[in-house]
């Protein structure tokens, strides 16, 4: 257990660092230390939910998970090749098993919300401090992210913190600015929307003139330092996927082309002799037999192609406990329970057109925020 606590704390931090350094130098063996340490903090994992299964269950999202994982399980067997399958597959048990982990510590007041917030703080900065490298350096290539999603997911647990934007100013300075430098158009839109939602749930709680005031330099500063940024970037990279064409909805090449990606997807799940359970693990990458840029990019139509009707049923089902559990908890704390709104849109957005819940273990910071609410519900 203490040991687990130590891999959470500087383990999570080293995995980005490891991560990012390796992709910036290029170094397989920099990145073979962030899959071991993975693996590490995973076995980790699987021993504690077996040790404390009794007090894990109690988790309301447990079963929820204990289904998916069940399901994602058995499709590995329609994997074309099994290895790399079960290698995207330990990403899922990480963070799902890793949220229980949170969960139980939580419960036994053995490493809490302000622990796991000490986590939150130095994979900011790791982040910001990349972002700033590949941009400086000239290394941030269009293509590239950085880790805007990351910062992206960890946001909900920060805002959780934040107290109505009264603490942790620097820290959500530091995520919008790692968000907005790399422009990453999913990431910014999802960023605006989940602080515009927080922020209207705070006036709408109690207005006042000096909150209108400060909302309205954020959401400023969220919509003009990307622009001041793209009028300072000559790349043509950046210059094309802002263009009007790349957000219309009848271009296949629009979104990068994920629109023609998406029609394909559905195409394909829609011509299929199996609507209800897909065409198997992974089809929606190895149906190019290409190595690179294949993956659907969308949780939606990533699960429709490959998990068919089923798929879908289980990405609602979490809106519905999601949905669900905001209604019971604002009951009790009206203003975190506005964060659950903020994580929900952000969720939706994400599984649309980019995907997190399949094949990274960076969900267990965006969900983290539901195992530190339990203890308060």
């Amino acid at each position: 257990m203490r040991l687990l606590i130590f891999l959470i704390k500087w383990g999570f931090p080293l995995l980005l660092l490891t991560d990012l350094s390796s992709e910036l130098v290029k170094s397989e063996s920099i990145l073979n230390i962030s899959r071991t340490l993975r693996i590490i903090i995973l076995v980790f994992f699987i021993i504690e939910n077996l040790r404390y299964f009794p007090l894990i269950k109690k988790f309301y999202f447990f079963w929820y998970f204990f289904l998916f994982n069940l399901i994602l399980f058995i499709y590995l067997f329609t994997d074309e090749v099994f290895l790399d399958g079960f290698w995207m597959y330990s990403k899922t048990l990480f963070w799902t098993l890793g949220l229980n982990v949170l969960y139980l510590y939580n419960q036994k007041n053995i490493f809490n919300a302000n622990d796991f917030l000490k986590v939150i703080k130095k994979v900011i900065f790791i982040s910001f401090f990349f972002t700033l490298l590949f941009y400086l350096s000239g290394s941030l290539e269009s293509e590239y992210n950085v880790a805007a999603y990351l910062v992206l997911f960890m946001y909900p647990f920060l805002l959780l913190t934040t107290n109505g934007y009264k603490k942790n100013m620097i820290y959500v300075l530091l995520s919008a600015l790692s968000i907005l430098i790399t422009l990453k158009r999913g990431a910014i839109l999802a960023f605006t929307v989940a602080n515009i939602i927080y922020y209207l749930s705070i006036l709408f709680n109690n207005f006042s003139i000096k909150k209108s005031f400060n909302g309205i330099i954020l959401l400023c500063f969220i919509v003009l330092f990307p622009l001041y940024i793209i009028n300072n970037n000559q790349s043509s990279q950046n210059q094309d996927r802002f263009k009007s064409d790349q957000f219309d909805v009848k271009n296949d090449s629009a979104g990068s082309g994920r629109i023609g990606m998406y029609t394909s997807l559905y195409n394909g799940w829609f011509t299929s002799d199996n609507i209800f359970i897909g065409r198997g693990n992974r089809q929606d990458f190895l149906r190019f037999k290409t190595t690179r840029g294949t993956y659907a990019h969308s949780d939606i139509f990533g699960f429709l192609h490959n998990f068919g009707l089923l798929g879908i049923s289980l990405i609602l089902i979490l809106y519905f406990k999601l949905i669900r559990f905001y209604n019971r908890y604002k009951k009790k704390n009206n203003q975190d329970a506005n964060v659950i709104l903020s994580l929900l849109a952000i969720l939706i957005l994400i599984n649309l057109y980019s995907g997190m819940l399949i094949g990274s273990t960076n969900p267990i910071y965006f969900f983290s925020i539901l195992a530190y609410l339990k203890i308060k519900y």
